[in-house]
C-alpha cells in the first residue's frame, strides 16, 4: 500500500496542570484547532480517569486526533493522525496546540502511514530525560535479564565501557565499572557519624551498592526500604560485582514498602540515604513540589537529633529540580550542602546534597 497517511506523535513536557485536567478546556481546544486547520470534526469525546488524567478523542473526516494527560506530571501526548497526502494542516493543528497547552518541550515523531511498518530489535537503549536538552544512548553487548515487575521495566546489559548496567523504565541505576564513585558519594556525608551509628536507612537502593559500601562503616543496622523485591532479587543474581554479598549480611533488614507510607515518625534513625529519584511523576497523584516536601517532612520525624541525610539530586543540567531540591531541604534542615560529582556511566556531572536535622 502507497502511503496515504501522516501521523504526528508528539510529548508535551511541563504544560499547565489546571488544564490537563479540565475535559471541557481539553475538548474546546481540540475543537477550535480542528477548526483553525481547516480539518472536519465527526464527534468528540472524553474519559475521566480516577484520581486525575483524561484522555479526549476527536474522530475527523481525516482520521482522528488524540490527547492523553498526566496532569501530576504536567504531560501530555498526542496523536494527530489524516489521511491526506502532505502534512501542512497535520503540521498547524501540533502548533495550535502547543499555543494553547503551552509545553515547556516538545518532542516530535512523524511517520508516513500506509506502507508496512517495521519495528526491529535494536541494540542500544536512550535514557530519555526531559529535563535536559540531551539523551544519553548507550549500546548493549549483552541483554542479560529483561522483565517487568508490578512497578517498572527492569534490564540489565552489558556494555564494553561500563560493564554491566541496570535500567528501571530505561532509566539509568548503576553501572558495573563507575558504581563506587555513585556508592562513595552517597556514603561520604554519613562517614562523620561514625561514632553514633546504630541505625540507617537507606531509602530505595535496591541495587544493593550503597548498601554495601555503607556496610563499610560498620553501622549497628541498616533497613532498606524498597517497594519492588524483584529489583533486589535481579541485583542478587546479575549485579554482584556491585552488592556483593551485602544483602545477606545480618546487620540489614530488608523491608518491601513505599517509603512514603512506611514513614511514620515511629523509627529514629541516626541517618539516612536517598537512593530515589527526584522525578517521581510517573507514580504519584500530586504535584512532584508537595510530594518532596511531604516527604522531606517524614524523613525528618524519623530522624534522631543531628541525624544526617544524604541525597542524590539530578543531573548538573537540571537545575530546575537541584533548585527545588535545596529549598525544600533548607525549609526542613540545617547544615545543606550541594556536591557535584563526575558520574561517566551518567554522561554528566551529577549532583548530590547532604543536610542535618537539628
Amino acid at each position: 500500500m502507497k502511503p496515504t497517511g501522516n501521523q504526528i506523535l508528539a510529548e508535551f513536557f511541563r504544560c499547565s496542570a489546571n488544564i490537563l485536567n479540565d475535559s471541557d478546556a481539553l475538548e474546546r481546544i481540540l475543537a477550535g484547532g480542528i477548526e483553525a486547520c481547516g480539518l472536519g470534526l465527526v464527534s468528540l469525546n472524553s474519559h475521566c480517569y480516577d484520581p486525575i488524567g483524561i484522555t479526549s478523542i476527536a474522530v475527523i473526516s481525516e482520521s482522528h486526533i488524540a490527547i492523553h494527560t498526566y496532569p501530576e506530571a504536567h504531560h501530555a501526548s498526542v496523536d494527530i493522525f489524516t489521511c491526506s497526502r502532505g502534512n501542512e494542516k497535520s503540521q498547524h493543528l501540533l502548533h495550535y496546540l502547543e499555543e494553547k497547552l503551552m509545553p515547556a518541550t516538545t518532542r516530535v515523531v512523524e511517520v508516513s502511514r500506509g506502507n508496512p511498518l517495521e519495528v526491529s530489535r535494536t541494540n542500544w537503549i536512550t535514557d530519555d530525560n526531559s529535563a535536559t536538552g540531551f539523551d544519553v544512548r548507550y549500546r548493549v553487548d549483552r541483554e542479560l535479564f529483561s522483565g517487568l515487575s508490578r512497578y517498572q521495566d527492569i534490564k540489565v546489559i552489558e556494555n564494553q565501557d561500563f560493564g554491566r548496567m541496570l535500567f528501571l523504565d530505561n532509566d539509568l541505576q548503576i553501572a558495573e565499572r563507575d558504581a563506587w564513585l555513585y556508592n562513595e558519594a552517597m556514603v561520604s556525608p554519613v562517614r562523620g557519624k561514625l561514632d553514633d551509628l546504630s541505625s540507617v536507612a537507606i531509602l530505595g537502593g535496591g541495587d544493593g551498592g550503597v548498601l554495601y559500601e555503607l556496610l563499610k562503616l560498620d553501622p549497628g543496622s541498616v533497613s532498606v526500604i524498597d517497594i519492588d523485591e524483584e529489583v533486589i532479587r535481579v541485583a542478587r543474581t546479575y549485579l554482584e560485582s556491585i552488592c556483593h554479598s551485602a544483602f545477606e549480611d545480618e546487620r540489614v533488614n530488608i523491608v518491601l514498602a513505599d517509603v512514603f507510607e512506611y514513614l511514620d515518625g515511629s523509627h529514629q534513625f541516626d541517618a539516612m540515604i536517598y537512593d530515589l529519584t527526584m522525578h517521581p511523576e510517573s507514580f504519584i497523584v500530586m504535584d512532584r513540589e508537595d510530594y518532596l516536601n511531604q516527604l522531606f517532612m517524614k524523613m525528618k520525624e524519623d530522624l534522631k537529633s543531628q541525624g544526617v541525610v544524604s541525597l542524590q539530586c539530578a543531573s548538573e543540567y537540571d537545575q530546575k529540580t537541584t533548585a527545588l531540591v535545596e529549598k525544600l531541604l533548607n525549609r526542613h534542615f540545617s547544615s545543606v550542602k550541594m556536591d557535584k560529582k563526575l558520574i561517566p556511566s551518567y554522561g554528566s556531572m551529577w549532583m548530590f546534597a547532604s543536610c542535618i536535622k537539628t
